[in-house]
């Protein structure tokens, strides 16, 4: 959770990567939002970092830049109805988890349910771009 080490260390990947076609996505860290975005030289902002960081106004707002730069937007460790519903207000265009890891024949219905739940209610807060 080190932004600056994570951007000194990621920076010498991002071009190699893009090279082989495959996109790109940079991991931001606690404090990311202190100019430390390389814009332009991913594909997806992955909100990475600490729950209280990825779920706070500041990756909220690197959210919507990256929107703005028509990039896509990962949240790391959605396991809830709750994690869900933010990571959607942030505009989040995909989401990663170990929910179904843990007893998939319960959970797959609970998440379809929450998928479901966010597709008939959208957030007032949501990112519609």
């Amino acid at each position: 959770m080190d932004a600056a080490a994570t951007l000194a260390e990621s920076l010498p990947w991002l071009e190699p990567i893009r090279a082989l076609g495959i996109p790109v996505a940079f991991a931001a860290p606690d404090g990311s939002e202190n100019g430390l975005i390389p814009w332009g030289a991913f594909d997806v902002l992955f909100l990475a970092g600490s729950t209280e960081w990825k779920t706070s106004p500041a990756a909220h707002r690197l959210a919507l830049e990256a929107r703005g730069h028509r990039l896509g937007v990962h949240m790391g460790r959605v396991n809830s109805r709750r994690r869900l519903r933010i990571a959607q207000a942030f505009g989040c265009t995909s989401v990663d988890g170990t929910y179904l890891a843990y007893g998939p024949d319960t959970n797959l219905p609970r998440l379809l349910a929450w998928m479901n739940h966010l597709h008939s209610f959208p957030t007032l807060f949501g990112d519609d771009t």
